[in-house]
């Protein structure tokens, strides 16, 4: 029987298990965690290569406001690697029958004084609502930008070690369980239709909840983690391997930018000190409060500037919601 390594979500130490393998104690951490091998499980397909996925991340930066423009030229990639993280995932159909105390406002003119009169109205009121969720919940502590990985149930491939393997791929083990991941997805949906309801009436008296599950599974999500280095200093970036999006990247901006940055915090310090100086006569505390005041913002400015860029492709609030709708079609079948 084949073997493949398999990362402690814990602590990240590497183990080498056989396929059939049901749990795993580290020997590292301490730490117990299954293989789940007996679940259903999924991975989405791994349709770029390093090469490519460098390719995107270069292209995307190049959009970006204030990016170093030679960074193609002086890029020195020194670490790609692919990762396959566990995701427990499902579409929840949440709808909620509500009955409550709604409230409104009207309107009078009693008087010609040139003002209006408001008076607060409650009433019993009663609804319905219904929503498509589709949910993501990371099964390991050690899954970098969890919160990015939105898009989870693409196209998808039956989990097989052998592609893990023909990849060059690190899997990553899952703490978390079926009935913690199905806890958290039913509290999420819960809250989204308090939410909802919430708009509507500022009382409860009574309410109705029914969360229908689909396709409830455990999902891995190849990434692919690049770490590269430009003039001397290191930078990350995240690229989903399924769909080349850049989930979290950092990149040196542009110089002229990053001077502007140092200028506007200078001057703020500047500012802050003449302005105490000014304020000397009428109070230490207004001297102190104005110097520390602009002081603060110059230090924002300062290490700003002093960072590198951060940020992330952002998916389309439309788009993820046709998508949704599409994937509960197919699920339902």
């Amino acid at each position: 029987m084949s073997s493949i390594e398999i990362l402690c979500p814990n602590c990240g130490a590497p183990h080498v298990i056989s396929e059939s393998d049901l749990a795993v104690n580290c020997r590292y951490c301490g730490v117990t965690f299954r293989t789940y091998s007996e679940e259903r499980r999924y991975m989405l397909p791994a349709y770029y290569d390093s090469a490519r996925a460098i390719e995107n991340f270069l292209l995307w930066v190049k959009k970006q406001l204030g990016y170093e423009e030679s960074l193609p030229v002086h890029i020195y990639i020194k670490d790609a690697k692919l990762h396959f993280y566990p995701f427990w995932t499902s579409v929840i159909r949440a709808k909620t029958v509500f009955k409550g105390v709604g409230e409104d406002a009207r309107y009078s003119n009693p008087y010609s004084g040139g003002y209006r009169s408001i008076t607060i109205i409650y009433r019993e009121e009663e609804g319905s609502f219904e929503k498509l969720l589709e949910y993501a919940i990371p099964a390991s502590k050690e899954i970098p930008n969890a919160k990015e990985m939105v898009a989870v149930s693409r196209n998808r491939l039956y989990f097989s070690h052998e592609y893990v393997r023909r990849k060059n791929g690190i899997l990553h083990g899952a703490t978390l369980s079926r009935e913690e991941a199905r806890r958290i997805m039913e509290e999420s949906a819960e809250a989204e239709l308090t939410r909802m309801i919430a708009r509507e009436v500022v009382k409860v008296n009574s309410r109705s909840d029914d969360l229908q599950f689909s396709d409830f599974t455990l999902v891995y999500v190849p990434v692919w983690q690049i770490t590269y280095s430009f003039r001397g200093r290191d930078y990350g970036a995240l690229v989903d391997a399924s769909s080349s999006r850049v989930l979290n990247a950092t990149y040196p901006p542009d110089i002229v930018e990053k001077a502007s940055y140092f200028g506007v915090g200078a001057a703020h310090i500047g500012a802050g000190v003449i302005l105490s100086i000014l304020l000397w006569g009428v109070g230490a505390l207004a001297a102190a409060t104005a110097l520390l005041g602009f002081s603060a913002a110059g230090i924002v400015y300062i290490i700003r500037g002093a960072t590198p860029t951060r940020a992330a492709e952002e998916v389309a609030e439309e788009s993820k919601a046709e998508t949704l709708k599409r994937l509960y079609r197919v699920v339902s079948r």
